[in-house]
């Protein structure tokens, strides 16, 4: 990309009313309030019916893709071969019922709790009637026994079953330019997806033209330390075609104080996941977005930073074993996987520059 093409690209962007700060926070707190149960994030009742609203409203279609349970978006020529693959997971982190007398749960995700003792909002979801529903509100807690965590929940209305799953509940704030609630990882990727996706037919139509670019949002990507990520991806990876240049994959980053990871400090791009256990970005590509981003920082102060340091293993775990992954990248997330992860609006509004201007030089 020639830099007249950034900065018309960045400008048109910046003008979208859909960035405007309540826009964004209205549209995220839709998708927060949403269940997202794993596997099960494209039935009725779930925030798979609010990804599709937003699509439309953005002039976007969402389908399901196959069988799989996974939703997708594509932009750009239908009839050509598929030319890059854009992942974001729309999965939460949850609880299946252990023992229903004694209210226990175990975990279908990573418990990153702060303390023992922890409690927080909660929701019981059940499948009723063709849909998703609520089937319980209380509260869950976690206790430290015996090396593990004792994770229950106590309804504070409606009652628990055996099949249910339970999931933090926690009402999304704006506060002094930070949104805090539970499920920012990965509503904030899957809004993102929308956004860059509507931004590239909008605004790069030129870019596009002749390729086909799929946004998926992928199912059942969050797992246990000890488990399987991105089963979703997995599935995906089956049922459609290679993608000719690779994926890029959206999600939220840790945050590093020491290596500077902060919130505040724009896009967060990344090459490695999992300290080596995930994926790795192959280095032409890791030096494209370095001097991409070098050029976008120019134009739009504060736009894109590269991270360097350990970036969580996504989908792009079993991605990766299918095709190339080409960028990591996304914003970074404080006190992820609890009811008050924490992300800087500003970030968001830069991910939403960053990430149609690293596809558009891409492709």
């Amino acid at each position: 990309m020639t830099t007249p093409q950034i900065q018309n690209l960045l400008s048109d962007i910046s003008a979208d009313p859909a960035l405007a700060p309540e826009a964004l926070f209205a549209r995220l707190s839709r998708l927060l309030a949403a269940p997202a149960p794993a596997n099960s994030c494209a039935l009725p009742g779930t925030v798979g019916d609010v990804i599709e609203a937003l699509a439309d409203e953005l002039g976007l279609t969402c389908a399901p893709v196959g069988s799989t349970g996974n939703l997708a978006i594509e932009i750009g020529d239908r009839a050509a071969p598929l030319d890059l693959l854009v992942s974001a997971h729309m999965d939460r982190p949850c609880f299946r019922v252990r023992n229903l007398a004694e209210a226990t749960l175990y975990p279908l995700c990573a418990i990153r709790v702060p303390v023992a003792g922890y409690i927080c909002d909660a929701v019981a979801l059940r499948y009723v009637a063709g849909r998703v529903t609520i089937a319980a509100r209380g509260q869950l807690r976690f206790d430290w026994r015996d090396g593990d965590y004792r994770i229950t929940f106590q309804p504070a209305s409606g009652e628990l079953h055996k099949g249910d799953t339970v999931m933090m509940q926690a009402a999304p704030q704006l506060r002094d330019g930070l949104v805090i609630g539970a499920g920012l990882d990965n509503a904030i990727g899957v809004l993102l997806a929308l956004l860059s996706a509507q931004a590239l037919q909008e605004y790069a139509a030129d870019a596009i033209a002749g390729r086909k670019i799929l946004f998926a949002f992928t199912d059942q990507e969050e797992g246990p330390p000890i488990g399987l990520f991105g089963q979703g991806a997995s599935r995906l990876a089956h049922c459609i075609e290679q993608p000719r240049l690779g994926f890029i994959n959206i999600d939220g980053h840790n945050v590093d104080e020491a290596a500077g990871q902060v919130l505040g400090v724009g896009a967060s791009h990344a090459f490695v996941s999992g300290d080596g256990r995930g994926s790795v970005v192959p280095m032409n590509d890791q030096a494209l977005a370095e001097s991409l981003a070098a050029r976008v920082n120019q134009a739009r102060p504060g736009t894109a930073r590269m991270n360097y340091s350990y970036v969580s293993r996504s989908d792009d775990m079993l991605l990766s074993l299918w095709s190339r992954p080409l960028g990591l990248t996304g914003v970074i997330v404080a006190d992820a996987h609890t009811a008050e992860e924490t992300a800087a609006l500003d970030d968001i509004v830069s991910a939403a520059h960053w990430i149609p201007t690293f596809v558009q030089q891409i492709l």
